[in-house]
């Protein structure tokens, strides 16, 4: 391998580049070269200088690791340089990591645009699963699936995404520019001008500051997340329903009435999950709601009126149907100043003029004129009665085109763009039951009661924490009467362990809701079931629910649909990955058989994080690997800080990942494969069950080991964390500052910084030794990974955690914990777990079987592991520098703590 430099010639340190595609090799080289110009003409060799010696001792470190490598030179080396040019340093390795990310992402894309050119049948897209159900039940049943078929991603405000809004601005204007170069027209006077354009906008991004410098409020965090929608997932939904009209009806796809319903439907918590954020109040949950609001009427009006522009057919060769003539007679009466300037311009075009007064609706709705839509279904029944127009007049493509496309808009993102769910921890509630209504709190009867027949007398709140419950319901309510129930009807209980922590809510909203708006008011009170203990009770909270005359009422009313969410990531803290995969995996069954058996319509919400710690990993893997039963054409999931930004950074990146989650529901929600993952679940039950106690037992002994939780603030940058200014929410629940009440993202992601990555891989090798040390046991092992997808999905999630740690990196920073014993444990299950994963997977080393993840990691490792290093050498000069010295080292540990996720990819 050739040596690196500060000029970033990572590809000369992959060890088979043959898996880089030659456009991504010459777009890096392009980048990696003006980025050094930038840096030289911005900093010159007082930067570029240490960067190159601090690269080269990474790369090689790598290359010495398998022969006992010693970074203590290097580190002594960075002590001595001082934390000023240390920090450009760390920014420009940071830089180069988002150069390399934002390259391969428009690889991604590439590919799949050629996938589709060569009109191949691609594995995971949506055609693949119609054609895996229609080989299996035949076409019959894949129609039924896909009438009934509900995909429900949830956006939440989890702060994980550690860029400021500003560098992911300046990525994406690199991004377009880069775009410029694919244009059939670009010849060298363009390219020049590109990549004089690229080195303004670097030197833009070089002179911008890394962090934000105040804590983002709950409507910043609301603004963040509407621009996703506004930028991409708007524009890419009528492009998932499409490559489904495709595949059923390939010949007449655009030229018949649509077989596919809006089956997609989005959530977000932003500005509604109040779990141990004070910052959400019912002000800001009223405020994210208007806000959603103005956005998708504003994006629909927009869509509307674009359509119209181009609508020019003629009412001499397409007569307009007598309903739609009578629709524009009422129109024309409502909005007579359109009406005269649409009789000066296009006389002849009534189907325009349709378009023309629903945009009109629009904007009369958006300023609250009563002349707008009083709802969603409203405007879809004007657009059914156009399309019904234009096909009997004879032109169906006119009727099932780009109007289709804005029906499926509209009916996906109604006029409140997305269901803004509530989400409280069960003991705020208690706590207002017992101030309101002493006694009550662990009564789900007597609640019950009061939820049914109301209360008898109107208690006044006596602390700001239960006035602000009770405004919560009330805004629920205002809400609802303004912009329709679905609006805003979840309230999901944070740690659910008993009815009486779901009926209270109920209870508190009928004293909350005014008589009045009562019978019209909607709320769907979701369970969260997190730890390990409240998992393995949820059956019993759902038992004793069934027996609530007041709850089983609420249920026949919404036809007897449940949702129950299960928690992947506090679960994944309380006991380890292993058992929480295998915890989760048994509930999900026995919940899909609890709600077969007493006649319900389950959907279990899965509330998976981004990273491997915290039930991340790829999506559409693990829904293949979901408990017989479970998914049944429904799946409801959130998705967090970064991952929201990587999946839906494009249209062609977000459709992607909706196609691929769209097969993998498909494809498990057949009665052939519920009945054969009930068969492996069945075979491998007791393994799997001996494996999960044996790695559960191995973490808690760790993790309640004396003096563990000061260990872990040592070896991890997990203070600087905090201070990062990257959500609205506080790293712990409660004041406590306790391992019990830090949230499982501080955890997860302080562990994936200091290069241990413990969360994900821990305890593993401890439960696979259990079977691999038996008789015949490697044997079983292997077979339980060929042949049980959620076994696969486990042990892959697992190799790829720990194919993100760095042993030499790792033990140098649990050397900063000064606990010997508990040091060598860690160092012990970290090795015991590679063993048996590269035993149970047959591989000799780990991503043996997955050459372009490898090459996509050790594409970034020099600049990962010089990271690293950097971040070891500021902590330790941080944890001996005296207060009045620490500023420049903990902006140095927090500007490596972006870095490394970059590089790494993932935060919490």
């Amino acid at each position: 391998m050739q040596p690196i430099s500060a000029r970033f010639s990572d590809i000369s340190a992959v060890s088979d580049a043959s898996f880089i595609p030659a456009q991504l090799r010459d777009e890096i080289a392009m980048l990696d070269g003006i980025l050094y110009d930038v840096l030289k003409e911005c900093e010159g060799d007082r930067v570029l200088i240490p960067l190159a010696r601090l690269r080269q001792a990474a790369h090689e470190l790598y290359l010495q690791s398998a022969e006992g490598a010693d970074p203590d030179p290097i580190l002594n080396e960075l002590r001595e340089l001082d934390p000023t040019t240390a920090h450009k340093v760390a920014r420009a390795l940071t830089l180069h990591c988002q150069l390399l990310n934002l390259a391969e992402d428009r690889q991604r894309v590439r590919s799949l645009r050629a996938q589709g050119r060569d009109g191949r049948i691609v594995e995971d897209a949506i055609e693949s699963g119609i054609h895996e159900v229609i080989e299996l039940e035949g076409s019959e049943a894949v129609e039924a699936l896909i009438q009934r078929l509900r995909i429900h991603p949830v956006l939440t405000a989890h702060p994980t995404e550690a860029r400021r809004r500003a560098v992911v601005d300046g990525l994406q204007r690199i991004s377009q520019q880069l775009e410029r170069l694919d244009a059939p027209e670009a010849d060298d006077a363009f390219a020049v001008d590109v990549r004089r354009r690229l080195a303004e906008e670097l030197t833009a991004l070089w002179a911008t500051a890394p962090f934000r410098q105040e804590r983002p409020t709950p409507l910043d965090e609301v603004r963040r997340i509407m621009a996703v929608f506004d930028q991409t997932l708007f524009d890419l939904v009528p492009g998932v329903y499409r490559e489904v009209e495709r595949t059923l009806a390939r010949r007449y796809t655009g030229a018949t009435p649509p077989r596919t319903p809006a089956f997609l439907r989005y959530g977000s918590w932003v500005g509604g999950d109040r779990d141990g954020n004070p910052n959400v109040t019912a002000q800001v949950t009223r405020q994210a709601v208007e806000q959603q609001t103005e956005q998708v009427l504003e994006r629909l009006e927009r869509r509307t009126r674009n359509i119209a522009r181009l609508f020019t057919a003629s009412d001499r060769y397409i007569k307009p149907s007598e309903q739609l003539q009578s629709q524009l007679e009422r129109d024309q009466q409502d909005f007579p100043e359109q009406a005269a300037a649409l009789q000066r311009t296009s006389p002849d075009q009534p189907h325009r003029h349709k378009l023309v007064y629903a945009a009109e609706r629009l904007r009369a709705r958006r300023q609250s004129d009563p002349r707008g839509y009083t709802g969603a279904e409203q405007m879809i029944a004007d657009l059914d009665c156009l399309q019904r127009s234009l096909d009997d007049a004879g032109v169906p493509r006119l009727a099932y085109g780009e109007i289709q496309d804005l029906r499926w808009q509209v009916a996906t993102f109604r006029f409140h763009l997305a269901e803004l769910e509530l989400r409280q921890h069960s003991s705020i509630h208690a706590a207002a039951i017992e101030e309101l209504a002493p006694g009550y709190s662990d009564d789900a009867h007597a609640l019950d009661r009061l939820a049914r027949d109301g209360w008898q007398t109107t208690p006044e709140p006596t602390t700001e924490q239960t006035q602000e419950v009770l405004d919560t319901l009330r805004t629920a309510a205002q809400v609802q009467a303004t912009h329709g129930p679905r609006a805003c009807h979840r309230y999901i209980i944070s740690f659910t362990r008993s009815a009486a922590d779901l009926v209270a809510v109920r209870a508190l909203a009928r004293l909350a809701v005014p008589a009045e708006q009562w019978p019209d008011f909607r709320l769907d009170v979701v369970p969260l079931f997190e730890t390990r203990r409240d998992l393995e009770h949820a059956e019993r909270v759902l038992d004793e629910i069934l027996q609530l005359p007041g709850e089983r009422a609420a249920l026949a009313e919404r036809g007897n649909h449940l949702e129950v969410m299960v928690g992947y990531s506090d679960s994944a803290k309380d006991v380890g990955v292993f058992a929480a995969n295998a915890v989760l995996h048994d509930i999900q069954e026995r919940l899909a058989n609890w709600a077969r058996d007493n006649d319900i319509n389950l959907t279990i919400f899965h509330g998976r994080g981004g990273s491997l710690g915290r039930g991340g990993g790829p999506l559409n893997r693990a829904i293949r690997g979901q408990a017989a039963g479970s998914v049944s054409a429904r799946l409801k999931v959130t998705e967090q800080g970064e991952m929201i930004f990587t999946r839906y950074r494009t249209v062609e990146s977000g459709r992607w990942h909706l196609e691929r989650t769209t097969n993998a529901v498909l494809a498990m929600s057949t009665h052939h494969a519920e009945e054969h993952a009930a068969r492996l679940a069945g075979r491998y039950r007791d393994d799997l069950q001996r494996m999960s106690s044996a790695s559960e037992s191995a973490y808690l002994e760790l993790v309640k080991a004396p003096g563990f939780a000061e260990f872990f603030a040592r070896v991890t940058p997990y203070e600087e964390i905090g201070q990062l200014e990257i959500g609205s929410r506080p790293a712990h629940r409660s004041k406590a500052r306790d391992l019990e009440s830090l949230r499982a993202i501080p955890w997860v992601f302080s562990w994936s910084q200091s290069r241990i990555n413990l969360a994900a891989w821990y305890g593993v090798g401890t439960g696979l030794a259990v079977i691999g040390e038996e008789q015949g046991g490697i044997a079983k092992l292997r077979e339980m990974r060929r042949e049980w997808p959620f076994f696969a999905q486990l042990l892959e999630n697992v190799e790829m955690g720990l194919a993100r740690a760095d042993m030499i990196l790792g033990s140098k920073a649990l050397d900063m914990g000064e606990q010997p014993q508990l040091r060598d444990r860690i160092l012990d299950e970290w090795q015991r777990t590679e063993k048996w994963v590269l035993i149970a997977t047959g591989k000799d080393y780990l991503l043996e079987r997955q050459p372009f993840a490898q090459a996509s990691q050790e594409l970034r490792r020099t600049d990962v592991d010089a990271l690293s290093l950097l971040q070891l050498a500021a902590l330790d000069q941080l944890r001996n520098a005296s207060e009045q010295d620490r500023g420049p080292w903990t902006d140095l540990v927090k500007m490596t703590i972006a870095g490394l996720s970059s590089g790494l990819q993932n935060t919490g």
